[in-house]
């Protein structure tokens, strides 16, 4: 508002500071109403102006102060002071020669890397910037060939399995970190490892294990937290509510605005018959913060308000996502019933809504329920559905094994495992929910990626495609692919333009399509067609596309001119 290129700001106020031939403009704007403040300009560290102003967000302070137009600006500082309060300040640095940052080197391979502790930093890298090209498996493996125990490695492996969803895998290897960690000290320096045992085992519904890792986990400050919240859902799944209530105590103590604690506490605490106590932790829990839907949901079965279930539904917005959340909160701790409530109260139809109700009801032992529910997930539209949690795995598995005639449930945990790279799993998945439903164009369009790129079988792949684009003609994406198949496997470009001719329509829906299909005019030959299809359509920037149609238009401009020449029509080229 008003100030210009801004040279500092902070919560108090917005200051631009500049030096021109009228002298030195100073512009400040307060974000809030600031009677009686000054500004201070100091020239080589001595005050030379001190003048009082007003400022708010309505009275913006403008001044240029001509005695400083020759001063070294890099000599000046602009102070903006309240009650000696900096609002905020700026003093301008020497520009100098900048120093550019250095490029990022590439990670060497795991042969050429000469320590473990390089190997493991290594790994590390790839998986925090999540690269499009390394995979961190190798630089651990290569790491455990030289030291089988080295605890980090294991501790990274571990974790990098139990993210994938290979929980037993994971286990193994922490278990392997363990055994030279306590080797000289029961009680290691840090307790990190014991704690991931805990979730992998805990993953498993190996709960008595998992009490025994997460106790030993909590040897250390960095993991008590969270350890001590585990301990509290392990203690409420046997309905030990004074000991859950312990636990979770200890978690609040290190954290006490751990949101996923506070509401645990609240169930705990109306499990156990404390009312009055429940009631006034949920208030506190929701000052904290409103969007805690689990406090929201402890309020709603406090007081049988269904007015509440409304409420909680305009503060979601309907997301079922945040039902799902809720209803894991939940279940966590062994509150089925609890559970199968929250997601009941969603007013969206989705399938993995309806699969964790069918979850959590098996859970309770009521079987035909669950498959009742498992069924009606089944009928649910698959669109934008893309199960990518740790607890779908066990839902779906649950869900193909009460319910195995059940199409989508291998096609969603089939999609789940090929995001966590477990290929051949997620193929065959996919492959028995074509058996299941050979009408479902998705299952055949990823079985044809799963072929191609990783089975190495383009004879199949292009199969399962073209059955995909059959069963929807509508669908621009599959025929995008179908296309790059198709050059990928050596089909003549005149025969991909007549595909291309074929669905002129559906081909304007997506700019990387039609430029493919610009491409194939030119390379056909028809660059008056190429020029007019280029003029007729409106084109976006996008990530990736840089240069590819401005390339076909000069391409098109080019050979029609070559043409021109040809036929001596010299002007015209």
């Amino acid at each position: 508002k008003a100030v210009g290129q801004v040279k500092n700001a902070t919560i108090h106020g917005v200051l631009n500071v500049e030096q021109n031939v009228e002298g030195l403009y100073i512009c400040v704007y307060g974000t809030e109403k600031y009677e009686m403040a000054e500004i201070r300009i100091s020239v080589s560290g001595r005050e030379v102006v001190r003048e009082k102003i007003l400022l708010s967000p309505e009275d913006i302070f403008e001044k240029t102060y001509p005695q400083f137009a020759k001063e070294s600006l890099n000599k000046i500082k602009v102070s903006v002071v309240y009650k000696d309060q900096i609002l905020v300040e700026y003093e301008p640095q020497e520009e100098g020669i900048p120093q550019l940052a250095q490029p990022a080197a590439a990670a060497r391979s795991p042969e050429e890397i000469m320590t473990n502790e390089e190997l493991y930093l290594t790994g590390q890298h790839i998986e925090q910037y999540r690269h499009a090209t390394y995979l961190p498996d190798p630089y651990y493996i290569e790491g455990l060939k030289r030291d089988q125990g080295d605890i980090r490695i294991n501790n990274a492996y571990g974790m990098l399995f139990m993210r994938r969803g290979q929980f037993e895998k994971a286990e193994g290897y922490f278990q392997t970190a363990l055994k030279r960690l306590v080797s000289l000290n029961p009680n290691p320096y840090n307790s990190e490892v014991y704690y991931n045992l805990g979730l992998s085992l805990f993953f498993q519904e190996k709960y008595k294990d998992a009490y025994d890792a997460f106790f030993k986990a909590t040897w250390t400050n960095e993991q008590q937290e969270m350890a001590y919240y585990f301990l509290g859902l392990l203690a409420a799944r046997t309905k030990d509510w004074d000991l859950a209530l312990e636990f979770v105590d200890k978690s609040l103590i290190k954290n006490a605005h751990n949101i996923k604690a506070r509401g645990l506490k609240a169930a705990i605490l109306r499990h156990m018959g404390q009312i009055d106590q429940a009631q006034s932790w949920i208030k506190e829990n929701l000052e904290i913060d409103p969007f805690d839907f689990v406090s929201l949901f402890e309020q709603m079965f406090l007081t049988g308000n269904e007015a509440q279930s409304a409420y909680i539904e305009r503060l979601s917005r309907g997301f079922h996502e945040t039902y799902i959340q809720t209803a894991r909160d939940y279940g966590e701790a062994g509150f089925y019933m609890e559970a199968v409530e929250v997601l009941r109260s969603c007013p969206k139809q989705k399938p993995m809504v309806a699969y964790y109700e069918g979850y959590y009801l098996y859970k309770q032992g009521k079987l035909l329920d669950a498959k009742a529910s498992f069924i009606e997930a089944e009928t649910c539209c698959p669109d934008y559905c893309f199960p990518n949690k740790l607890e779908d795995i066990k839902v779906l598995s649950h869900a193909i094994h009460c319910y195995p005639q059940g199409a989508k449930a291998y096609y969603y945990l089939g999609c789940l495992y090929y995001d966590k790279l477990q290929f051949e799993s997620a193929i065959e998945l996919w492959e028995m929910s074509e058996k299941l439903d050979h009408e479902f164009p998705t299952v055949l369009r990823n079985l044809a990626i799963g072929y191609y790129n990783k089975l190495n079988d383009p004879a199949k792949a292009v199969e399962k495609l073209e059955r995909a684009f059959a069963l929807n003609r509508k669908d621009a994406r599959v025929f995008l692919e179908l296309d790059q198949l198709y050059k990928k496997t050596g089909m003549a470009p005149e025969k991909r333009l007549s595909n291309f001719e074929q669905s002129i329509d559906l081909i304007q829906e997506r700019d990387d399509l039609y430029i493919e299909y610009v491409t194939l005019l030119n390379l056909c030959g028809k660059h008056c067609q190429a020029y007019e299809a280029i003029m007729a359509h409106t084109f976006r920037a996008w990530e990736g596309g840089e240069g590819k149609i401005s390339a076909q238009y000069k391409t098109a401009l080019l050979e029609i001119a070559r043409t021109n020449i040809q036929e001596n029509h010299i002007g015209e080229a």
